[in-house]
């Protein structure tokens, strides 16, 4: 069993059929027994990811629709979820500092920090963003990119 963060850009090939789909769906799914950590944050881009999707006319209103309930079921069955409370962006305001990273990727990066906090052991950062992977790993984090996983 091992631990990973994943941020929305990498939890979206679950829903998604993209590059890196296949390897994300190996270990997020529950047979492969992993334990999976998303920021609070992708319940707001997760749902904006979908609604941009449908404004692009790659996904009709239904399949977007059918897409949130699924990622909504595994919210409640299959993840654990760091809130984003006031030390998280604490947290991220540093990193903001620290890094290249957008405020967005900042909260997720905080998120995750806090996630190890709560488990106490290591995961691994998943994320299709390069300067999120690398501010992740300079934060101590073993990182991957699905999009590395074609």
């Amino acid at each position: 069993m091992s631990t990973f963060f994943v941020d929305t850009s990498a939890l979206a090939k679950r829903y998604l059929v993209e590059t890196g789909s296949n390897w994300v769906l190996s270990w997020i799914e529950p047979p492969a027994n992993n334990v999976i950590i998303i920021s609070e944050l992708t319940f707001v881009e997760m749902r904006s990811l979908l609604a941009r999707r449908v404004r692009e006319r790659i996904l009709t209103l239904t399949d977007a629709n059918l897409l949130r309930n699924d990622f909504l079921l595994h919210t409640q069955n299959e993840y654990l979820i760091v809130l984003v409370e006031t030390n998280v962006l604490n947290q991220a305001a540093r990193l903001v500092d620290q890094y290249t990273l957008r405020t967005l990727d900042a909260i997720q990066l905080a998120s995750a920090i806090q996630a190890v906090n709560i488990v106490s052991h290591p995961m691994t950062f998943i994320s299709g963003d390069k300067n999120l992977l690398a501010a992740a790993a300079a934060e101590g984090f073993i990182t991957d990119n699905p999009n590395a996983h074609p």
